[in-house]
């Protein structure tokens, strides 16, 4: 199962609305710069996750994106389901009916099993726990870039 860089750079901007979200609304450059992300790859992202209802936006000099729901109510899930949709690792996880032989392939049992792990996962990781670990990450990323200064 692979995951497209919507994903990867989509979680990371979410993230970045997370880590910021006190602040006001965040310019998407200000995204793009932090994240490191081509902004106008982002924008087309940013645009799929406020149409999905995780983000949403305001125009004007003051104007940005933020977040339309607490980081805690926000779950990985979310954010890969609106930038990838379906999950399932192939068709007959989600449309039994497009196989004549779902009701007694074993083959699909492993792929089901897979799908409800990811799925699973992604489901009970939340924005907040992401900031959690990355507010655990940030001191020891201090001292990486202190020594690398002084090195």
């Amino acid at each position: 199962m692979f995951f497209s860089t919507r994903s990867y750079y989509g979680t990371r901007a979410m993230l970045e609305l997370a880590r910021l979200g006190s602040d006001g609304p965040v310019h998407l450059e200000t995204l793009a710069k932090n994240q490191k992300i081509p902004e106008r790859y982002l924008a087309k992202i940013v645009q799929d996750l406020r149409r999905g209802g995780l983000i949403r936006s305001t125009r004007g000099a003051h104007g940005g994106y933020m977040l339309a729901r607490q980081p805690s109510a926000v779950a990985v899930l979310d954010i890969v389901a609106c930038l990838e949709g379906s999950l399932a690792p192939v068709d007959c996880v989600e449309f039994p009916e497009t196989c004549e032989n779902a009701d007694r392939c074993v083959t699909r049992e492993v792929w089901q099993e897979m799908h409800n792990a990811v799925v699973k996962v992604l489901k009970s990781t939340t924005l907040q726990d992401l900031l959690d670990r990355l507010h655990r990450a940030e001191p020891e990323h201090g001292k990486a870039r202190k020594a690398r200064r002084h090195a």
